[in-house]
């Protein structure tokens, strides 16, 4: 079947409104000075346990920040991290700076702000897409609705958190990506598999775990702007700093575009454009040597034009999008505070959090006409309290080294719904309990087993649990790992009290579960040059909720819809291989592959999951690394959606085509404070759909300027080096 994509017409488009996008890969020449070392870095994972993942951070002097690194004071690396451990206790070392991904049995991967930024990746969901386990679907452009899925689990499976907040919705439990730019973003840890006896509902299939960039190191100040295809402009602008006593930052992020036409065969040929503005803030103080508060603000506000499946667009009977003057108005709001104590020389810590999540959609609907828009309001608000310990201590005897976790936390979760056909507000609250154990064998073997209780006040209670092993053996070069758990997916708050008069409520939903296992192989070769990952996953859920239709309440009404949990077990397997390798010190290579099997419970297979999906990547460095290149190429198998015809009274499938993305990306230093980039996005031109009866967009190109200002610029008025 052919797919539809906005195709540009000349390449004035594809350069427009930028006149050069600059191409480096001619006259590269190797760097003159060699890295000391090929060895690939390690990873550090601050969310897979309970325990608080950081103490205050160590700054750099003055003399050590430079402008390259934008004057950004880092965290330290995983190989300081593994080198203090050697030195002191795993207590200490754990709290500098999280859990060596080698010490979990659970299947993680890590995106850094350095790839971000070397990729030029601006929304958040294009980084995630193809990374083993994880696909990605738009209905349309950047900011359009954006699902994450995790091995083959619903998009409201995918628990996501911000720096520490939860971000998904009450109302239908998930967390909508258009919303996150990734200016401010430090790391993305995506951990695969079930995590509820972490996190509790919403962690089915996993856990994106989203940490922004903290405040340190002298006061540094750095700014960007580019423009590009579709009338596409944006920016931002952070500014961080502090000492060992107090640090902050904050960054402004923006970006607009006149976009276009999501709907295939619009007859109008309106541009579907956007606008999306994020800032975000934190703050940190030490109040005394053992005692730190951190405080935590991000709020994101956008604006996008949408089309509609009103039944007047058809392709092969079934409804597609259709140009019409809908629009969206919605923001985020989150915050959080987390007061850590840490006592006995570190080995016992207590952290108290308060977090909140505030968000607020407003849809104006106008079908396929240009009369009055129906009109309609959202909102959700979340808080969380909560209290977790965590206490370290060794057997030397046995040779074993302990960690065991605590966590009480309460929450209420609400919303309210209104449209012209009614208003609808609900809201529940729920208690839960968890612990966590942590064992290190002689430093070879590495278990976890944790367990959670969630007593909600709206259905039944739900206990899960998960375990993990890690083992290891460097003399071979290699590690088994293996994990397995239960996860749990709460109705959501619009499936148990309902959305509006044809969407009916159902308090007799029960929550969502999973079974789960997986178990891999992680290869270290060529002297570390190296790393192959290669991990088998099972998983089951029950009781998934799906609807039904049925006779209204209102004789006048045609049909009404209501949730169900389905019979039967809907099943997902299959295979993540993930390889990166280090052929030079200035060229590296990374391969991604995922199989997936995933069907639901009549034995038909699961819509918008492609069971092949690939990425490879190559970036390269030159001219002492003033120079970056950076090629990738995301390959997406051929996968089936679900369709619908004009009056939806009958349903289908239809397959979507496989395609292949590439997207190539340069940048140049001019001097320390001053750097050059470009891109080109769907560099074939590839003519793709991701949501059957939704355009993509083609080719594209952007450019622009990076600055950096340190602490001696500002002081010299901000002249440039």
């Amino acid at each position: 079947m052919p797919t539809h994509s906005v195709r540009s017409a000349s390449l004035a488009h594809l350069l427009s409104p930028v006149s050069i996008i600059p191409l480096l890969a001619a006259g590269m020449s190797a760097p003159a000075k060699a890295q000391t070392t090929l060895e690939l870095p390690g990873i550090v994972v601050e969310g897979a346990t309970l325990e608080a993942p950081r103490s205050a951070p160590k700054r750099k002097s003055a003399a050590t920040t430079s402008p390259a690194s934008n004057g950004v004071s880092q965290q330290e690396g995983p190989a300081e991290v593994a080198e203090e451990g050697a030195a002191k206790s795993e207590a200490a070392s754990n709290q500098a700076g999280g859990i060596p991904a080698a010490h979990l049995g659970t299947a993680v991967t890590v995106v850094t702000g350095e790839d971000l930024q070397r990729q030029q990746i601006r929304h958040a969901a294009d980084a995630l897409r193809s990374l083993p386990g994880v696909s990605v679907n738009r209905s349309g452009s950047p900011a359009h609705l954006t699902a994450v899925r995790i091995r083959g689990a619903e998009h409201n499976h995918t628990l996501v958190l911000i720096d520490g907040i939860e971000a998904n919705t009450g109302s239908n439990g998930a967390f909508d990506f258009s919303d996150l730019m990734t200016e401010d973003i430090e790391r993305i840890e995506v951990i695969r598999g079930p995590q509820s006896a972490l996190y509790g509902s919403n962690a089915i299939g996993g856990v994106i775990n989203v940490i922004t960039k903290r405040g340190g190191g002298p006061l540094a100040i750095t700014a960007r702007a580019e423009g590009g295809s579709f009338g596409t402009k944006g920016g931002a602008a952070r500014v961080s700093g502090g000492n060992e006593r107090i640090w902050g930052s904050a960054t402004v992020q923006h970006q607009r575009s006149d976009g276009f036409n999501i709907a295939p065969e619009g007859e109008w040929g309106e541009k579907d454009g956007y606008r999306v503005t994020s800032l975000s803030a934190n703050a940190g103080v030490m109040l005394a040597e053992n005692i730190r508060l951190d405080l935590n603000i991000r709020h994101s506000d956008k604006h996008v034009r949408n089309d509609d499946q009103t039944g007047i667009s058809v392709r092969n009977e079934w409804v597609i999008a259709n140009d019409s003057l809908n629009f969206t108005n919605s923001s985020v709001l989150l915050m959080g505070a987390n007061l850590r104590w840490d006592m006995l020389e570190g080995r016992l810590t207590h952290v108290f959090s308060a977090s909140r999540n505030e968000t607020r959609w407003n849809d104006y609907w106008f079908g396929a006409g240009f009369g009055p828009p129906s009109i309609t309001n959202t909102n959700d608000d979340a808080y969380r309290l909560s209290y977790k310990t965590s206490y370290h201590f060794a057997m030397p005897v046995i040779g074993l080294q302990n960690s065991v976790s605590g966590l009480i936390e309460h929450g209420k979760e609400s919303f309210e719904n209104k449209t012209e056909w009614g208003f609808v507000e609900a809201s529940r609250k729920l208690t839960s309990f968890a612990g966590e154990w942590r064992g290190d064998v002689l430093g070879r073997v590495y278990l976890t087993a944790g367990i959670r209780h969630d007593d909600y006040d709206a259905f039944k209670d739900f206990t899960s649990w998960r375990a993990g092993i890690s083992v290891p053996i460097p003399e071979m070069g290699i590690r088994p790992h293996a994990s397995a758990g239960t996860g749990m997916k709460a109705p959501t708050l619009i499936e148990q009290f309902g959305y509006f008069d044809r969407y009916l409520p159902n308090p007799a939903l029960v929550p969502e579960t999973s079974e789960s296992w997986d178990a891999g192989v992680e290869f270290t070769l060529l002297n570390g040059k190296a790393t192959v990952d290669i991990t088998y996953f099972s998983m089951n859920i029950t009781n998934k909720i799906g609807s039904e239709t049925v006779a209204c309440p209102d004789p006048n009404q045609f049909f009404c819809t209501i949730p169900i949990n389905l019979d039967g077990v809907s099943r997902r397997k299959g295979l993540e291989v993930d390889t990166r390798v280090q052929i030079f010190p200035n060229l590296s290579v990374g391969l991604a592959y995922t199989y997936l099997d995933a069907v639901e419970s009549t034995g038909m297979r699961e819509a918008r999951r492609p069971p092949h999906a690939a990425r490879g990547d190559i970036t390269y460095k030159f001219d002492e690394g003033r120079g970056t290149f950076h090629l990738a190429a995301i390959y997406n198998g051929e996968m089936q959606d679900n369709v619908f015809n004009f009056d939806w009274t009958k349903s289908g499938r239809v397959t979507l085509d496989d395609y292949w993305l590439v997207t190539a990306a340069a940048s140049y230093k001019l001097n320390p404070g001053l750097e050059i980039y470009g891109r080109i996005e769907n560099l074939f031109d590839e003519d793709y759909e991701e949501i059957f009866g939704f355009s993509t967009a083609g080719i594209a190109g952007y450019a622009g300027l990076r600055w950096t200002f340190d602490a001696e610029q500002l002081g010299n008025g901000l002249s440039m080096k």
